[in-house]
């Protein structure tokens, strides 16, 4: 019978992962960012072929769509123009296979199968002992919310493979496989591998790759920023290492972000000019609109902002409602998905308010702005994307939208953004003295 793994040895940048990980090794979680072109997943299917044939049990490998796997892996061809799924498992290892399924049985019993990850709930009933999840950072993450626990019990093995697409998910599962011990975690750029030159790189930008692209693509940078990022990236690094001078006479302004679902925040953001780091925000986890109110009117009680915007989308109205009750005149409300008033030879540029305040919120901290070093707040400034609708409207990536590419709302960030709602006066001295004539009581009742 055919040796597996059959006419391929792993080169010498596949080793560490191939000889630390799988089945029998401490490693059974694995992150593995390598850039395009340098054999990812015929080291993935590889691999998989060798730990077949030392565990019997049912193996995965997940494209982000069924098409994809199909047409990749399935139906593709590799270099020395042999099918795929001859080379990593030949005819006289196979018991049988079935083209409908994506599916290949081992004369030991295993079981290899492709699918999508936007169709992995297809895959119900079987028990995986080892997934391979290819191009992670595109995959839909909900799918290793479903396999996580099939794994956990039966003490399996996950494999993610992919090149960078920013920090979405992909990130995250990379900066956790870094902390831990139990995981694998490996990042092999162009020059790790040496599998292509700089003439070839050189040859791509030629060709019309951006440089950002070529940084994704071949120096696996997450940083790089994708084509449809609305952030740039440069400016947020440096904007979390800037030192601007602060005018004390610039209004400061208070961005409140409310929670709509569970594992949401509701954030407190402050701004003075172009300072958003003085005033360290505030983040609570379920709580109601009442003691939310409460936080808020303390923040102001202790800080006089010149004016206070809360996000009265869903529950944020209740805040809002509130806060008004208590006699907090500065205090109004945002809703992010209004027409925005912003204006170039009067015809509007965005979509909604929420991305005018992203996209005057982009352009201070491109012109200079102090923003606290903070890796969830930068990590939310990057994450969203943007796209134009019909009407050629700039249309910031909805939150929901996010959530489907595994990523969580950008609560601290739509903080900050909310602090651009509106231009801003510094209310006077005496009308703040006036305000503040009676102590602020968070339980009596408005009159």
């Amino acid at each position: 019978m055919t040796n597996i793994p059959n006419q391929w040895t792993p080169r010498a940048y596949q080793r560490n992962l191939y000889n630390n990980f799988g089945y029998g090794f401490q490693h059974q979680r694995a992150s593995w960012i390598v850039h395009r072109r340098a054999g990812k997943d015929s080291t993935a299917l590889n691999l998989t072929a060798r730990d077949m044939f030392r565990r019997i049990g049912t193996y995965w490998h997940l494209f982000p769509e069924q098409t994809q796997a199909r047409r990749a892996i399935w139906n593709g061809i590799d270099r020395q123009g042999r099918r795929i799924i001859d080379q990593f498992l030949p005819p006289d290892v196979r018991q049988r296979a079935s083209g409908n399924e994506m599916l290949i049985e081992a004369t030991n019993g295993s079981v290899w199968q492709m699918a999508g990850s936007d169709n992995y709930d297809s895959l119900v009933g079987s028990n995986p002992v080892g997934v391979v999840f290819s191009e992670w950072a595109l995959a839909n993450p909900a799918a290793w919310d479903y396999i996580r626990p099939i794994l956990l019990e039966n003490d399996g093995w996950a494999l993610f493979i992919t090149t960078p697409r920013g920090r979405n998910h992909a990130y995250q599962t990379h900066m956790r496989a870094l902390k831990s011990d139990r995981w694998f975690a490996e990042t092999l750029t162009v020059n790790d591998t040496g599998v292509l030159t700089e003439a070839h790189i050189q040859q791509e930008r030629d060709d019309g790759m951006s440089e950002a692209k070529i940084q994704q693509e071949y120096y696996c940078s997450f940083e790089a920023e994708t084509d449809e990022q609305f952030m740039p990236t440069a400016p947020v690094m440096a904007a979390m290492r800037e030192e601007v001078g602060v005018n004390p006479t610039d209004p400061l302004v208070l961005g409140v972000d409310v929670a709509r679902f569970g594992d949401d925040k509701s954030v407190l953001r402050f701004r003075r000019g172009r300072d958003a780091r003085t005033i360290p925000p505030q983040k609570f986890e379920k709580i109601d609109t009442m003691q939310l109110a409460a936080r808020v009117a303390e923040a102001i009680q202790r800080e006089n902002p010149d004016a206070v915007f809360v996000d009265e989308g869903g529950l944020g109205a209740g805040v809002v409602d509130r806060l008004h009750q208590l006699n907090f005149h500065q205090v109004q409300g945002v809703n992010f998905g209004s027409s925005s008033d912003y204006r170039v030879d009067g015809a509007p540029k965005c979509v909604n308010k929420r991305t005018e305040m992203w996209a005057a919120m982009r352009e201070l901290i491109k012109a200079g702005m102090m923003i606290d070093s903070d890796p969830v707040l930068s990590y939310e400034l990057l994450a969203p994307t943007y796209s134009y609708d019909k009407n050629n409207l700039i249309q910031l990536e909805k939150k929901e939208d996010m959530r489907k590419r595994g990523l969580k709302s950008p609560d601290d960030a739509d903080a900050l953004a909310l602090t651009f709602a509106y231009p801003v006066q510094p209310y006077s001295m005496q009308q703040r003295h006036e305000q503040q004539q009676e102590p602020y009581d968070p339980f009596r009742r408005a009159s």
